[in-house]
């Protein structure tokens, strides 16, 4: 279903079953997968918000059975491509600079701003208003606490629970892990991707 008043780009590719609400805008060279639904006025693969590309038509592809809310903004890539998994929650208001990667299951409540080239793992969940600075990497499975701030120095591990300006330790994630049935193998390959991502090979 696309609302009458939805506006829709001529690259854009939508699968089957995708909802677009009223007043929203889905441009560039993006891919929304089946099942996935838009509330109304959100923005959908807008060009980066960077000074080189503010012009440039980027890519943007999001995966199936998607629940996007009203406002959100998911901007597209600028050399590379902004992603979005399957199963992702994005509640009012929230931002996804360019060339994020927010994996599947993952829950982004209301207001949270995640700042370009930023990796977001599998089942991560951020809380009310979380700041995520550029290039920030957040573990699998990891909960940010209400207002959370996440500088460029702080390491969010897979499997724990951070709170605070700037997010600090607080305790394991243990509903989180039980909600996905995470088991200790899955655990300690999701801190061996982890530690790929912030130290490389």
């Amino acid at each position: 279903m696309i609302h009458e008043t939805a506006v829709i780009g001529p690259n854009v590719i939508l699968e089957d079953g995708v909802h677009i609400g009223p007043f929203c805008m889905v441009q560039g060279k993006t891919r929304i997968g089946a099942g996935t639904r838009l509330e109304g006025h959100c923005s959908i693969g807008a060009p980066a918000e960077h000074h080189d590309f503010f012009e440039t038509e980027g890519e943007l592809e999001i995966g199936h059975d998607c629940i996007i809310r009203e406002f959100v903004t998911i901007n597209a890539g600028t050399t590379g491509k902004t992603h979005v998994g399957d199963r992702v929650v994005f509640l009012k208001g929230s931002h996804v600079g360019h060339d994020a990667i927010v994996s599947s299951d993952s829950t982004i409540s209301c207001g949270v701003l995640i700042g370009g080239h930023s990796h977001i793992m599998r089942g991560a969940n951020l809380g009310l208003g979380a700041i995520l600075h550029q290039y920030t990497i957040i573990g699998a499975y990891a909960m940010l606490g209400m207002g959370t701030v996440v500088t460029k120095r702080n390491l969010i591990k897979p499997g724990f629970i951070y709170k605070g300006n700037p997010a600090r330790f607080l305790r394991d994630n243990r509903l989180g892990l039980q909600r996905f049935q995470v088991n200790e193998f899955e655990l300690s390959a999701a801190q061996s991707e982890f530690e790929l991502l912030v130290y490389g090979s």
